[in-house]
């Protein structure tokens, strides 16, 4: 599968968030986009998803528009975790987790044998099994985010889109969903873009970095080869010492404490 960005702009008010922007992300890859806060990152995983309606250009999916899918056929493409997602209503863990089968089940049916077990197995998955007949809005920040990162993973999309999807989770938690994610990449071939502000996190678990600065492109390739001192200073206007980390397997952003 083959998403495509082409020559995407977006504005609030003549005032331009996004700009230009001409980009492809192919199935098989785990991409993450970095940059300041107020670049475009959000924005820009909206116009993916549909959310949004760009000022000019087109996004595909295979060659297919996404804003001529109705919502229901992006929504078995495309599934966004965002780190304000945010479920008031008392709902149950899993009821809330079955929502990511909403697309696939007939208006006025109920879940089929197979939506309940995908749901069981998937909440087994992101470890909240125990949480099932809780209510969500009695959750921690942390188990909130995870139910609805599971509620994404029960969609079954080949497109997973992550806005800071780790932000409220522990460390280990936050580890067990990126393995998680990458084993989707790996096995099944899934196309994951994530929003990341942690620069050693986006090296460690990506393939593909793509820096945003003031809403247009700075820097897109193998991650490795796009995080360089160089590349973050014009980025963040910070000064950083970028090695190869043997444990992490991957370069790391080191910066001076004074």
């Amino acid at each position: 599968m083959k998403l495509n960005i082409d020559n995407i702009s977006f504005a609030y008010d003549q005032d331009y968030i996004i700009q230009n922007i001409n980009c492809s992300f192919v199935s098989g890859n785990f991409y993450s986009i970095i940059g300041p806060n107020g670049s475009g990152k959000t924005t820009l995983l909206d116009l993916i998803s549909g959310f949004l309606n760009p000022c000019n250009g087109n996004i595909t999916i295979d060659e297919t528009k996404v804003l001529s899918l109705s919502k229901k056929d992006i929504s078995k493409k495309i599934a966004l975790v965002s780190q304000d997602y945010a479920i008031n209503f008392p709902f149950r863990v899993k009821d809330a987790v079955m929502m990511g089968r909403h697309p696939y089940i007939p208006r006025f049916s109920h879940p089929s044998e197979n939506d309940l077990e995908k749901v069981d197995r998937v909440m087994k998955t992101c470890g909240i099994s125990h949480l099932s007949d809780r209510k969500i809005n009695e959750l921690s920040g942390g188990e909130r985010q995870r139910c609805v990162f599971a509620r994404a993973l029960c969609q079954d999309t080949p497109i997973l889109l992550l806005d800071e999807a780790f932000s409220n989770m522990d460390i280990n938690h936050t580890l067990q969903m990126l393995r998680l994610v990458k084993r989707s990449v790996r096995e099944e071939n899934k196309l994951v873009i994530s929003v990341f502000h942690d620069l050693n996190i986006a090296s460690t678990w990506s393939d593909v970095l793509l820096m945003l600065k003031k809403g247009e492109i700075t820097a897109f390739g193998n991650s490795q080869d796009v995080l360089t001192q160089q590349t973050i200073k014009d980025v963040f206007d910070v000064s950083s010492i970028v090695e190869f980390n043997e444990h992490a397997k991957a370069k790391q952003v080191y910066y001076p404490s004074i």
